[in-house]
């Protein structure tokens, strides 16, 4: 068998109907990016307690084929294994309705997203503590906990090395996650160094040392060809056969948390899909019940148990247990379009792989048998691009903002902007030559200043909840995404990709010549028209049950995850989130799965000291 084929589960897993009546110390809803490190951390720490975790998709080895890189960009967006959400009709976006798939499974988003191991800046996780008033967040205390999460792979391409200079200081060895930039990269990334560089970018050799900006080649997490995801760095087989005290349930949504009065009891569990008489299961939790659902789903838990704006849940019918207005509000995330180009077909592409049955045939069969080729380079080498921009700056839009996040947007080392280059298709889905080579240019807008909203669509908590991002509704990021786009088409003249490039395949056209791109400094009107049919979701959420200090009004959980209002009752994902972060945001659903285990385990710890002993304890 393969290193990458998955055996047979352990025997900690259950059925849903063997949970009828059961009792647990610990419940955690969502096996997701946080939600698998939590239970692992938790079930270690504290082996003489019972930990439960429910998820509503399947176990690994229902799909491994999500842990091969090469098919990361056919299975994004498929049912299988990811909610399909989709927003409300978007009046900035000509009414578009997005498509918003998040990964549904054990690993969760882990598990099929685009593997970019991208930690951001410095100053944004020194915000994030100042914002929560939890000094575990500065960037020199999380940057401990990443390295020691890694373990990190410096090597790359020979001839390369300028590219992939990162010092051993800011990075780890020996850790549960294999970071790195791959041995073999796509034939196409030297000539976007080499564009980056002529458009004005200057290398950085590691752009997960604090300071992002620059061109630089990604870091990704995979461990030898191999996708590495929540679940298999911290609830491998053999790490479940060892916790004994740890058991999974999977294909099972928790429809509701049960209350006395403010205290949680339980949960009510259903099969994700519809079985016989459907009627929801009571399982007790005896100490805590931890949300890890993700950021739609924990919001969409929160609201069906009563917990939210009462003015929303009294005409579903819902019985009010806490009105808490900020449940659902404050919805972040980044967006995103790209420009997509037909290359010189002598440069191997993952469109010509992907089409050609012979080739992937091929490379399949080279996979299986060494983790090697075309599906271990395709999907985990890309370079990228993060920028300042200065027309933000002086812009009407920006001088009107509050001083506040005006200083929050000129921190120099806080990019503005994120372009993303690798071989394609990604977007665009129209008519393209199976034999093609592409190049995609991947515009990913930061600091969107837009804040969104998530409510109920009904009562059934079967029913996905209504998500209204309100993309672009703020004035500075439709100027963002402009700027952004200007960004791409400048990039797109360079030398480097001149002499590749064939012909357009997905961009804003000219008007007299619409086989070539439209000008950014004369078009701007059919810049912003391309902006308004192709933005789309930038598959970083957050912020739907924001954390807060003490004197934030609309926080919803304190810096220790806890609910406000009620005990007994955590959330540790992405919901969480304070500030829309600079970044590829997995970064952050590990390093909340960490600090809400690690608080998690030391009340337990300081619980069992109080009542006079310690055995259940181990070492986090």
């Amino acid at each position: 068998m393969a290193a990458w084929e998955l055996a047979d589960s352990p025997s900690n897993k259950v059925s849903l109907k063997q949970l009828e009546g059961e009792s647990f110390d610990y419940i955690i809803v969502g096996g997701g990016t946080s939600g698998c490190l939590i239970a692992a951390r938790i079930a270690a720490a504290i082996p003489g307690r019972q930990i439960l975790l429910v998820e509503a998709g399947g176990d690994v080895e229902e799909d491994p084929d999500n842990l091969i890189p090469g098919l990361t960009v056919p299975k994004f967006g498929s049912e299988a294994g990811n909610w399909l959400y989709l927003t409300t009709p978007q009046a900035t976006l000509n009414g578009r309705i997005i498509t918003y798939p998040r990964g549904r499974g054990i690993g969760g988003c882990s598990t099929n997203n685009f593997m970019g191991w991208v930690r951001g800046p410095k100053t944004d996780f020194d915000d994030w503590a100042e914002i929560v008033g939890d000094s575990w967040w500065k960037w020199d205390n999380v940057l401990e906990v990443l390295k020691d999460l890694e373990d990190f792979r410096p090597d790359c391409p020979s001839g390369m090395e300028k590219y992939a200079r990162p010092a051993k200081s800011t990075h780890g060895k020996g850790g549960p996650f294999a970071v790195g930039y791959n041995k073999i990269w796509q034939p196409l990334i030297p000539y976007c160094l080499t564009a980056a560089q002529e458009s004005g970018h200057d290398i950085n050799p590691d752009h997960n040392n604090g300071n992002p900006l620059g061109i630089s080649v990604a870091q990704f997490n995979t461990d030898n060809g191999v996708r590495v995801t929540s679940a298999t760095a911290f609830l491998s087989d053999n790490t479940r056969r060892r916790l004994k005290n740890l058991t999974i349930v999977t294909n099972t949504i928790c429809s509701r948390l049960i209350f006395n009065r403010k205290r949680i009891n339980g949960v009510h569990l259903l099969p994700t899909k519809p079985e016989g008489l459907d009627n929801p299961i009571y399982v007790h939790s005896r100490c805590e019940v931890i949300l890890s659902a993700g950021c739609f789903q924990s919001a969409h838990l929160l609201l069906l148990s009563g917990i939210g704006p009462s003015e929303d849940l009294a005409p579903l019918g819902i019985p009010p247990i806490l009105n808490q207005p900020y449940v659902g509000k404050n919805l972040l995330d980044h967006s995103a379009f790209s420009c997509e180009f037909i290359i010189d077909r002598s440069i191997a592409g993952h469109n010509q792989l992907l089409n050609s049955p012979s080739a992937l045939k091929s490379a399949t069969k080279e996979y299986k048998s060494s983790q090697t080729g075309p599906l271990a380079m395709f999907g985990a080498s890309a370079s990228i691009i993060f920028t300042k921009l200065p027309a933000l700056f002086a812009s009407a839009e920006f001088s009107s903002l509050p001083p506040k996040t005006q200083n929050f947007l000129t921190v120099p080392t806080r990019p503005n902007t994120e372009v993303w280059m690798h071989s394609g298709p990604l977007f665009y889905q129209g008519p393209c030559p199976p034999d093609a080579s592409i190049l995609v240019l991947e515009g990913l807008n930061q600091n969107n200043l837009s804040r969104g909203t998530l409510k109920l669509a009904s009562s059934n908590p079967r029913d996905l909840p209504t998500i209204d991002p309100k993309y672009l509704s703020h004035p500075l990021d439709k100027l963002t995404a402009l700027e952004t786009l200007k960004q791409m088409l400048k990039l797109s003249k360079t030398p480097a990709f001149k002499s590749i490039i064939r012909s357009v395949l997905h961009g804003p056209r000219s008007p007299s010549n619409p086989s070539n791109l439209a000008s950014p400094a004369t078009d701007i009107p059919i810049l912003e028209s391309f902006i308004r049919e192709n933005l789309t979701q930038g598959f970083h959420s957050m912020g739907a049950c924001a954390m807060g200090s003490a004197s934030n009004p609309e926080r919803v959980v304190d810096a220790s995850f806890k609910v406000l209002g009620l005990d007994g009752l955590r959330v540790a994902d992405m919901s969480v989130c304070p500030i829309l972060t600079t970044n590829h945001t997995q970064v952050n659903a590990y390093l909340i799965g960490e600090r809400c285990a690690g608080l998690v385990v030391e009340e337990a710890r300081r619980r069992a000291l109080g009542e006079g002993g310690s055995g259940e304890m181990s070492r986090l």
